[in-house]
């Protein structure tokens, strides 16, 4: 298959390579002087890589989502494949199907669900849109654990942005409990509990998250404002506990009314 890349930055890269050494026809594009990986064409323009490819993947900032979109739908041909793998918004991934598909072409919105360094075109997705089965099928060759969810193009990455509620959060959760186990001398102590809570039976975990915190409120709410206080004392922005401090206090107030 011709597969064509627009953005051949780390991650666009990595994918290249992945489907070079898989046996496809790869064109790249990307305006920065990035170096292309061994056995991807350059070309000059997003116009050129959509207009040379059976299959387009979009490995670009966020921001660029609708720009690029927009730019391709003038070159997609009748019934090939773009695929916007960049973490835009659910909106952004629906105006630009809508507009590769009035071109004529189909659209896939991918989610890509970890670091792609780690585990390279390995890393697990979740695809959807009207040509989620291609892209499904092509990112499974590589190797990656592929979710296909039902629904138009946003239904992906809506997924992956539910997700980042928990994933982003709690690694800056973790970032601040282990400045602040630094900064009180005891930084071994705090990793040890950390990793603690990250191991065991989760599902009861979760159920105790969020029952715990409803049941006791406010006790906890008074607890995070300790928390802060503290954490200022010791020089270290209480910014993830300050904002349980809040949820917390929202959640005793949900149970007063």
């Amino acid at each position: 298959m011709r597969v064509g890349f627009i953005g051949l930055g780390e991650a666009g890269a990595i994918y290249a390579a992945a489907v070079v050494a898989s046996g496809h026809e790869v064109r790249g594009f990307d305006p920065a002087p990035t170096p292309s990986p061994s056995g991807v064409e350059r070309l000059g323009s997003v116009e050129e890589v959509v207009a040379a490819s059976e299959l387009t993947i979009v490995l670009t900032g966020a921001s660029l989502s609708r720009s690029i979109a927009e730019t391709a739908a003038g070159a997609v041909a009748p019934g090939s494949v773009y695929a916007d793998f960049t973490t835009a918004s659910p909106e952004d991934m629906v105006a630009a199907e809508q507009g590769i598909v009035a071109a004529g072409g189909r659209f896939a919105d991918v989610a890509i669900l970890g670091p792609v360094p780690l585990k390279g075109a390995a890393t697990e997705t979740i695809v959807s849109g009207g040509a989620a089965d291609v892209v499904g099928e092509l990112l499974a060759s590589l190797g990656s654990a592929v979710e296909h969810v039902e629904g138009p193009a946003g239904t992906a990455t809506s997924r992956k942005l539910l997700r980042s509620v928990l994933m982003k959060s709690l690694a800056t959760v973790v970032v601040e409990a282990l400045e602040a186990g630094r900064a009180a001398g005891c930084e071994d102590w705090v990793h040890a509990q950390i990793a603690a809570q990250l191991s065991g039976d989760a599902d009861a975990k979760i159920e105790r998250y969020e029952s715990g915190s409803r049941k006791h409120a406010v006790r906890r709410a008074h607890e995070m404002q300790s928390v802060a206080e503290y954490l200022e004392r010791l020089g270290v922005r209480p910014e993830m506990s300050t904002a349980s401090r809040r949820v917390l206090q929202r959640l005793a107030d949900d149970e007063r009314r």
